[in-house]
């Protein structure tokens, strides 16, 4: 016997299932003609894995990016096999244009988007419902990142893999002999398998099946035989869910090296959350929440880069995405209590797994690679999209909910669209990102980069030195602008720009190969100047201008061995100068030595017990440093140095970092705006200040 949502597959149903696949196809035909975008580039487009004979095995054997990991053993261990091999088979089959990667893309969305209606209906959802449900799915503009980058591929695949496996096990609930349990079980767990296989969000789909199984278990079920739902011998049957996780868990182990997963170094310009204080944690993840769900309905702007200072972390609970995601947090949770005493307790189980499915990307409980970013919404509306047609398909029966609704999808297919149009290539795309958010960093590198590429170098340039004024730790920025000066023929520049992203991360192979050129191209083209500055320091052994003009010179020309051999050898003679002392510490941060440079700066602070810029680039070097104690000292030193220059604006700087980081945002800012106030309106730091101040979360800081 079959319940009622399980009745009724008449041609109604087959007819609510192609106009959603229909519509799903007209949203993203257009997206056909694309070019390779963004990380499909160098993931699918440019991967050996996926276009060079074999490597079917080494795809399930190893992660995304193994093939650099001497060079950069701090990479994020991707581990997707089953994305992987879908693009390698459809490169085997349809060659490497992206038009048969894109048409797989815009395939398995229709397909989803008839599995949308199948779940609505599962949830005992009418035809309307199911009909407006798939038609949400199949339309929403929040989507046309997954779809029109061939990379989304891993999304569609996990969102396909959860669906499937809640779908077969319900089959395996209503089959009525011991067969069709077992093959639809067997199903199940082939689509547990693909889930997690394609993209580590997938994970939850064991979670997803227990509670869509506590939604639909009846006692008369023959396969319960009469048993409690919760009762030992009847959760056996949740048994087959071991295989696939195990075989998938076994498989990444061993591709991983013993590392189920490793959390690369995030910064603030990465995801915004980090180091953020608890209570301003707890406000980042409902302004997400809120942003998502106002992305989803008014999709006015779409962007693959989202970051600060555009996207700045929220710091009080009246910020606008903060009060959205409260207010979508209490109204689905009043409206699932209201539905389940009324008898409709699909809208609860729904919003439940929306929930479920959210939470590993939602950067509660562990920071992500991204502060937010479309993609990660694909899995969880599914589920949006079946609550949505649970609430609302019974008012569509009606003409004029009909008629706004037949609107809306029309508006989301013209969002689609256009958006669609952006991701005509690399240009196009970059172009729009950084029009979209002018000022967030990761849009400004990315059209930069893009500039550069496409001969546009002077112009690049600028951009991206705009990024590195933002934030100049930004290490792909700093990267990225030396290769720009290099291929401008500015070596000196890339040099000074090389060097710092060498700092910041070292054993980077393209940046180590930028670095040798130049170094290499440097020494050739200024063995002169080198030869008479050290032959003028030889010459005036006691002339400690003439010592630290050399010292500049190998400092300039990343000649930082010979350096700190030159500093060791005449410590004796020069001990007591202060401007040495200080071009010794300098010339230890800049080789990224950075305990002894601690140790030197303390000697300065002994010959200049009353200098403040000596004590805040002690207390800035200790705060990046991050030692036991550092933090304490480093609050020591800027609290002295704003003693004795209350009117210092690197002083009141150093404050305000410390402040940030200790969660006192409010005074942070307030001590921003006051070193702001002391510097010219011509000084070159009074942008960069304003930009980090702005990534604290400040509306203005002008």
């Amino acid at each position: 016997m079959q319940d009622l949502a399980d009745e009724a597959y008449d041609p109604i149903w087959f007819r609510a299932e192609f106009v959603v696949a229909a519509i799903a196809l007209v949203c993203f035909i257009n997206a056909l003609p694309n070019n390779f975008c963004d990380d499909g580039v160098p993931i699918v487009q440019e991967n050996p894995l996926v276009n060079e004979p074999g490597h079917w095995l080494t795809i399930w054997t190893t992660d995304h990016w193994h093939e650099s990991a001497d060079a950069n053993p701090n990479r994020d261990l991707l581990y997707r096999p089953i994305a992987l091999t879908s693009y390698r088979l459809v490169r085997f089959l349809a060659g490497p244009d992206p038009l048969p990667q894109l048409a797989a893309n815009v395939l398995l969305h229709m397909i989803l988007s008839v599995l949308v209606v199948r779940l609505c209906r599962h949830l005992k959802g009418d035809y309307a419902s199911a009909l407006l449900a798939g038609m949400i799915f199949a339309v929403l503009p929040i989507h046309t990142e997954v779809i029109d980058n061939v990379v989304g591929r891993a999304d569609l695949l996990a969102a396909l893999g959860v669906t499937l496996a809640v779908l077969w096990h319900r089959r395996s609930m209503i089959a009525t002999t011991d067969w069709g349990i077992i093959k639809w079980r067997i199903g199940a767990g082939l689509g547990i398998f693909l889930a997690m296989g394609a993209k580590e969000s997938g994970a939850t789909v064991a979670v997803v099946i227990i509670l869509a199984d506590r939604f639909w278990y009846q006692k008369w079920r023959a396969a319960s035989k009469d048993r409690n739902w919760g009762s030992l011998q009847s959760l056996l049957r949740f048994a087959y869910l071991v295989p696939p996780m195990a075989l998938y868990f076994a498989l990444r182990a061993y591709a991983l090296k013993g590392n189920l997963f490793q959390a690369p170094a995030l910064t603030k310009t990465v995801n915004a959350l980090v180091d953020a204080p608890f209570w301003q944690h707890i406000l980042g993840t409902l302004q997400l929440w809120g942003m998502y769900w106002a992305k989803t309905f008014w999709p006015r702007i779409l962007c693959v880069n989202y970051t600060v200072p555009e996207i700045r972390l929220a710091t009080s609970v009246f910020d606008p995405s903060v009060l959205l995601g409260i207010a979508v947090l209490l109204g689905l949770t009043i409206a699932s209590i209201i539905a389940w005493r009324r008898g409709v307790k699909g809208i609860a189980l729904a919003t439940v797994i929306i929930v479920v499915t959210y939470l590993p990307t939602s950067n509660a409980f562990v920071l992500i690679q991204v502060f937010f970013a479309e993609r990660i919404w694909y899995l969880p509306s599914v589920w949006v999209a079946v609550l949505s047609g649970l609430a609302l398909g019974p008012r569509v029966r009606k003409p004029m909910w009909f008629a706004l609704a037949s609107v809306v999808v029309f508006a989301m297919t013209a969002r689609c669209w256009i958006r669609n149009a952006e991701w005509r290539n690399n240009r196009t795309l970059y172009a729009a990102t950084w029009f979209a958010h002018k000022d967030a960093i990761g849009a400004i590198l990315l059209h930069g980069q893009e500039l550069v590429r496409n001969g546009e170098v002077d112009e690049g340039i600028e951009l991206l030195h705009h990024a590195v004024t933002i934030d100049q730790g930004y290490t792909d920025a700093q990267r990225s602008l030396g290769q720009a000066y290099l291929q401008g023929g500015n070596f000196g520049a890339a040099l000074h720009h090389l060097q710092l992203a060498n700092i910041q991360i070292p054993g980077h192979a393209a940046t180590e190969e930028a670095l040798a050129f130049v170094k290499e191209t440097l020494r050739t083209s200024h063995s002169q100047a080198l030869d008479a500055a050290r032959q003028l320091a030889d010459n005036n052994p006691q002339e400690v201008g003439a010592e630290i003009a050399f010292l500049k010179k190998l400092q300039k020309y990343d000649r930082f061995d010979e350096a700190l051999a030159r500093l060791k050898a005449r410590e004796a003679d020069f001990s007591a100068d202060l401007a040495w002392q200080v071009e010794y510490a300098v010339t230890l941060v800049l080789s990224d030595n950075r305990d002894d440079a601690v140790v030197r700066y303390q000697k300065c602070i002994e010959l200049a017990p009353e200098n403040p810029i000596l004590r805040v680039e002690l207390a800035m070097l200790l705060f990046e440093r991050r030692d036991d104690g550092d933090i304490d000292q480093a609050w020591d030193l800027c609290n002295r140095a704003a003693a004795i220059d209350p009117i210092q604006p690197e002083a009141i700087l150093c404050q305000a970092e410390l402040y940030a980081f200790k969660g006192d945002i409010s005074r942070a800012l307030e001590l921003y705006r006051s070193a702001i106030d002391l510097l010219s309106p011509a000084d070159p730091r009074r942008s960069s200040w304003q930009q980090r101040a702005r990534t604290l979360g400040s509306e203005s800081s002008e």
